[in-house]
């Protein structure tokens, strides 16, 4: 069990606050308004108050080096022949949210995957300085070099649904609260999954600027969903100097065909790293913290290149990079992925979290579902350049379920003892039509 739990369980506080996220939004603080009636799906938030802890931002390091292994080892979990955009740090911050909700080998499993290390109070810590590290990179728009850059934004939302007959501990309450800044939305699973499902795609859109509208599909969502814990994540943000206008170009396809499609060029003092086989240039965006870093193989290198790709040379591109005189030409591109997360994760290694007879989730167990474990994971992400900037989102649903840990009781037998006079009847029900009536007194 992480030492966060054990740290932090005593002297929780809950406050409970009414969302409208379903129809009929709750009043007076209950987790269900008085005359509501039963299965419309109202939504209530249990939240500890617990004040949020403002790590130093240098505490942000190991997230980020986390996010940047597990990105890595991930990819190449992936088709590597199709278009593919993915967010490690959407899926991390999703996954560190579940950590301290689980333990033994399910616990030490998604450590691993993740590259997490150990779930400590450092390793939340961590992932709290980096959240908020990353609001700062919000800039409002500017008249520059007789130019007007837009704003930058960059946003996430983190978000956590459980089934409102199931209690969430009050340290684990805590955990969200100091380091994530949220509480649990109580929704109505068993009586109303349908708008469970339509609430959640709902702000997960609003979260997104409408780019991902359906994350959780039909029926992704049961009466026997447990808990559903959601990472959002928008960014949009120009280049730090615009891009030379688009025009008509070709692209050799990996397959061997080209297309054509529409380049664009731009020129200056870039930073500049050659590796083994390939080249990487990254391009600023408005305010120089943030760059789209572009690792260019050789022509015939791509699949060697992505095969060797660790962590380490991602780290190298930054550190060892230079800045360079450099031309560069690149396409405009969209791309939107549905990421096979699950089939990815597990084959990475995480196993007993999908494991309904081995996955340990204590925080979401209760009377009816002691046995509670991971049905999906659900990815994500669209990315899209123009001459003007980049506009992305990513979206991250891990959805867990449970397998009831009580047998429905039999119902109780209606006890009938035909030892006096009684009446019969024979009849046909599709008719109606009564065959044979009589009684019998004296059998």
């Amino acid at each position: 069990m992480s030492n966060v739990r054990g740290q932090l369980g005593l002297g929780s506080v809950l406050a409970m606050v009414g969302l409208g996220l379903l129809s009929g939004a709750c009043s007076g603080g209950d987790a269900k308004a008085a005359d509501e009636p039963a299965g419309t799906g109202v939504v209530s938030e249990l939240r500890s108050e617990a004040v949020r802890v403002t790590p130093e931002a240098s505490e942000a390091k190991a997230a980020a080096q986390s996010e940047q292994a597990f990105a890595v080892s991930f990819l190449h979990a992936l088709d590597a022949d199709v278009n593919t955009a993915f967010s490690p740090h959407s899926l991390s911050t999703a996954f560190a949210m579940l950590t301290d909700a689980a333990e033994g080998q399910t616990l030490a499993e998604v450590e691993r995957v993740l590259a997490f290390g150990k779930s400590d109070e450092a390793f939340h810590r961590s992932q709290d300085a980096l959240q908020l590290g990353l609001q700062a990179r919000n800039r409002e728009a500017v008249q520059a070099d007789n130019r007007k850059v837009d704003a930058q934004i960059l946003t996430e939302s983190n978000d956590i649904w459980l089934r409102d007959d199931v209690p969430p501990t009050p340290s684990y309450l805590d955990t969200l609260a100091r380091y994530y800044g949220v509480g649990v939305h109580q929704a109505d699973f068993p009586n109303s999954p349908e708008q469970a499902r339509v609430a959640i795609n709902s702000k997960v859109s609003d979260d997104t600027h409408s780019l991902i509208t359906e994350l959780l599909p039909q029926r992704s969502i049961t009466a026997d969903t447990v808990a559903v814990l959601t990472n959002a994540l928008y960014f949009k943000a120009p280049w730090a100097a615009a891009l030379g206008a688009p025009v008509a170009g070709q692209f050799n396809n990996l397959d061997g065909s080209t297309s054509e499609t529409q380049m664009m060029r731009t020129g200056g003092q870039l930073r500049y790293y050659a590796g083994e086989r390939f080249v990487a240039v990254g391009l600023p965006y408005y305010g120089g913290d943030l760059e789209m870093q572009l690792i260019v193989p050789e022509a015939d290198a791509y699949d060697a290149v992505r095969s060797a790709l660790t962590s380490e040379t991602l780290s190298q591109i930054v550190s060892d990079g230079t800045f360079e005189q450099v031309r560069l030409t690149l396409p405009q591109f969209k791309v939107k992925s549905v990421v096979p997360a699950t089939d990815a994760l597990k084959s990475l290694g995480m196993l007993s979290a999908f494991d309904e007879s081995a996955a340990e989730f204590p925080a979401f167990a209760s009377s009816v579902y002691e046995n509670v474990y991971i049905t999906d994971v659900l990815h994500q992400a669209t990315v899209a350049i123009d001459e003007k900037g980049t506009e992305a989102s990513a979206a991250t649903a891990i959805i867990l379920g449970g397998k009831s840990s009580v047998d429905p009781e039999p119902p109780t037998p209606k006890v009938v003892v035909a030892d006096h006079p009684f009446l019969f009847v024979i009849r046909d029900n599709p008719t109606s039509s009564i065959l044979f009536i009589g009684q019998i007194v004296a059998p």
